[in-house]
């Protein structure tokens, strides 16, 4: 879910594709009754005539005819999207693709409920609550009545709809620090930090205590392989701008489809002129003193044996930067979420990244297009400024 995209809903009517909750479904600890009001709407949108996504907003007011009001939720009542899951997917005849969301807005908190469009009908295995097995419920207009189930030829009608099984594996941008969806763009601020030419930065000279400069005695290492980093502020400024410049990036790779995709593998190719900067790692924080043969370098390649869901790879050279990921095989509404990379850029605006999508059960590569979007500062700095930084060593925990 994108700022963008909720704005958008909150100006949209209640039908087969959105419905507004002020409050949030009772989940935990409710009686049977309760947590069949989720099972009676999910299975609504699952099985409504729609031909796009359907979302639930939960703690926002619906206002007809205007803009629907963002009350919000305690961020304490927030769905697991696993429990909800499990619950959901225990109780009917095929799984459900849906996803429960945490979302901020204009500083509250409120939880989306996206269902994807997939093969009906689905209805409950057995009776749960106020639900009847085999009853197929469906959303109807802005309501789902559970007293009206689907008829026989709407029924006979959904399954006509389903059409050939198929695969359909769509690629998003994705959150950081926990496993949810940004969509196909993603926007942030940078800085671009212009420093003094490497040969204009002097040389580290580490203090000495007065009684050893008063004797000009040499300085006693407790490791002899332990060696003063003359190098020092020079990797401090390039250790700087990279900082400030990449920023951390991962994506979400799902089948969105009815049947399983294996070994789906996504590769993005960057030119190397088009801008746009890729690394899998940032670099260490540098030090005062460093061993005297240096840090053993780290190549970065792993066997595919050992590659775990979600493993990138980037291989570069002059021309080009390649992303490789490996998601193994995807059933239908499996989700893989990659390794945290990273991308910088120079100059602001939008920058396409262009991808392939490949499985043994796709006829031909899909391509998709991801799109950052970067406002980028440029600074810069001096060597006064530079020497008397703080180490940046001491910030790390």
């Amino acid at each position: 879910m994108t700022d963008a995209l909720f704005e958008r809903l909150l100006y949209e009517e209640e039908s087969t594709t959105l419905d507004f909750k002020k409050e949030q479904y009772l989940f935990a600890k409710a009686s049977d009754d309760d947590k069949s009001e989720i099972l009676k709407d999910v299975l609504g949108f699952v099985n409504a005539w729609r031909r796009s996504e359907a979302y639930i907003l939960i703690g926002v007011e619906d206002v007809r005819g205007g803009r629907s009001n963002v009350v919000g939720i305690p961020a304490a009542d927030h769905l697991d999207d696993h429990s909800l899951q499990q619950f959901v997917n225990n109780l009917t005849n095929r799984p459900v693709r849906f996803h429960y969301e945490a979302f901020g807005f204009e500083g509250k908190q409120v939880g989306i409920i996206r269902i994807e469009e997939q093969r009906r009908p689905i209805y409950l295995k057995r009776d749960y609550g106020k639900l009847k097995r085999n009853d197929v419920y469906v959303r109807r207009g802005s309501s789902t009545d559970p007293t009206k189930p689907a008829s026989p030829d709407e029924i006979a009608q959904m399954g006509k709809g389903g059409g050939p099984q198929t695969a359909e594996v769509v690629v998003e941008f994705a959150e950081i620090n926990r496993d949810d969806s940004l969509g196909p763009k993603v926007a942030w601020d940078a800085e671009f930090l212009k420093i003094p030419k490497l040969e204009a930065i002097p040389d580290f000279e580490e203090p000495r205590s007065d009684q050893v400069a008063r004797f000009d005695i040499p300085v006693l290492v407790h490791d002899s392989l332990d060696r003063v980093n003359w190098d020092f502020y020079r990797e401090l400024a390039l250790y700087e701008v990279v900082k400030r410049l990449y920023r951390p990036v991962r994506v979400v790779i799902k089948n969105a489809g009815q049947a399983p995709a294996d070994n789906v593998r996504v590769e993005m190719v960057v030119p190397t002129n088009a801008g746009i900067m890729i690394s899998a790692r940032l670099p260490e924080p540098p030090q005062r003193r460093k061993h005297a043969f240096g840090d053993v370098p780290l190549t970065g390649f792993r066997p595919a044996a050992l590659r775990s869901p979600g493993a990138v790879t980037i291989d570069t050279n002059d021309d080009r930067y390649r992303i490789e990921i490996d998601c193994g095989s995807l059933q239908p509404g499996r989700r893989v979420w990659s390794e945290v990379f990273y991308i910088g850029t120079r100059e602001s605006g939008e920058m396409p990244l262009h991808g392939q999508i490949f499985s043994e059960k796709l006829p031909q590569p899909k391509d998709f297009t991801l799109t950052v979007e970067a406002n980028v500062t440029v600074t810069e700095m001096m060597v006064d400024e530079l020497l008397n930084m703080p180490d940046p060593a001491e910030d790390v925990e």
